[in-house]
């Protein structure tokens, strides 16, 4: 501290200390600095597949879930952390060709749905939902992962559905999360559009990788499943382990 004392916040000190002790830095995907503020759901929804290791500055951002403290939603979280902690926040991407619709599993957090096709490397580009940490200076909006812009209309945005509950089958161990949708007052067509839909359904299992996926850890697939039931107001995925030569893309 006495000798970086024109050093801005911790961080910093401890790199410089770090530095002299000759020690390098091991960069771990799984902690989230939240050097940000405002909403975070561009940061979450595009976590890596790395297991999820902290949340930082959390009180620096909206909390994490609609109408929530920042208390209540990291303890809503935790509710979903405690039945599969190595999933949380890992995204699954699947397609419906059936509709055109990119969907995005942020698992234990929320389900995004794009009304048009992307490709996978564009749904995990961080949408830039936050803001910055300062807002002065050339390089306040400069961040170490690629970004893309969201529109300034919400009703022109993916529709966001956030986690309700979790709940796990002692029977097979299937663990079922039901995903709420967060309203916006748009208009849209009640036949094609996934406003229609009020609720998500994300069947898995506990995620227990062995030391080949530790080693090397692969985005697992999802599937879309056929529903009859409901209206059409239910949509329900299913996550699994991508086979041996799988790719997700968009399947003609």
């Amino acid at each position: 501290i006495e000798r970086y004392p024109h050093l801005y916040g911790g961080d910093s000190r401890v790199h410089a200390c770090m530095l002299e002790l000759g020690v390098g830095l091991s960069h771990e995907p799984g902690f989230h600095q939240f050097d940000v503020r405002g909403n975070a759901l561009g940061i979450l929804t595009s976590h890596s597949t790395r297991p999820l290791v902290s949340l930082h500055h959390m009180t620096h951002i909206d909390p994490i879930f609609p109408n929530s403290t920042t208390f209540s939603a990291v303890s809503h979280l935790f509710s979903a952390v405690e039945l599969d902690p190595l999933r949380i926040f890992q995204v699954s991407v699947c397609y419906d060709r059936w509709h055109s619709w990119t969907i995005s599993v942020s698992w234990g957090y929320a389900v995004q749905i794009e009304t048009r096709h992307l490709f996978l490397r564009d749904v995990l580009r961080t949408q830039k939902t936050f803001r910055p940490w300062k807002n002065s200076g050339g390089l306040a909006s400069v961040y170490t992962f690629n970004t893309r812009d969201v529109h300034p209309d919400p009703c022109q945005r993916p529709v966001t559905f956030f986690m309700e509950h979790v709940s796990s089958s002692p029977s097979d161990g299937t663990i079922k999360s039901v995903y709420k949708q967060a309203y916006q007052n748009c208009t849209y067509d009640p036949i094609s559009s996934p406003r229609k839909i009020e609720e998500v359904r994300v069947f898995s299992t506990r995620l227990d990788p062995d030391i080949r996926q530790l080693k090397a850890p692969r985005r697992q697939c999802c599937d879309i499943l056929p529903t009859s039931s409901n209206g059409g107001k239910v949509l329900e995925i299913r996550i699994r382990e991508c086979k041996e030569d799988e790719f997700i893309y968009i399947h003609p």
